[in-house]
């Protein structure tokens, strides 16, 4: 009978350690999707899977802080032509990164070579 007080306390200790977590992950997706984020957009010469770059091929990507994203164009809500406006500037975005295939298009053949990793899509260009 000692025992059943032991269960019943452990059991609430899992079940309200399990909802604490849940809402610090919610808390993170949000920010990452409705908030504006400040980078510096930046061009990068085109680096294949094996680390070979292309000098003649830029990529567009944003430098957040301590790391850079590649931009990944086709599944962003916004234009080449839009960003660019802002290269080597200073940039608010609204923005959502992404883990996955930086050169596989959702209308392109999944079977083709791509490079992996974090990337971003952005959804909006915040103006001031």
């Amino acid at each position: 009978m000692k025992r059943i007080p032991a269960y019943i306390l452990i059991l609430f200790w899992l079940t309200t350690s399990c909802k604490n977590n849940t809402e610090k992950i919610a808390f993170r997706e949000k920010s990452i999707h409705d908030e504006a984020t400040h980078c510096q957009l930046i061009e990068k010469s085109f680096s294949n899977k094996i680390g070979i770059e292309n000098p003649e091929l830029k990529e567009l990507y944003l430098r957040c802080s301590i790391q850079d994203y590649y931009i990944k164009l086709c599944e962003s809500k916004v234009q080449k032509a839009d960003l660019l406006k802002y290269l080597n500037k200073s940039i608010s975005v609204k923005m959502e990164v992404k883990e996955g295939y930086w050169d596989i298009c959702p209308s392109d053949d999944p079977k083709a070579q791509s490079r992996i990793g974090n990337y971003v899509v952005i959804t909006e260009i915040i103006t001031n």
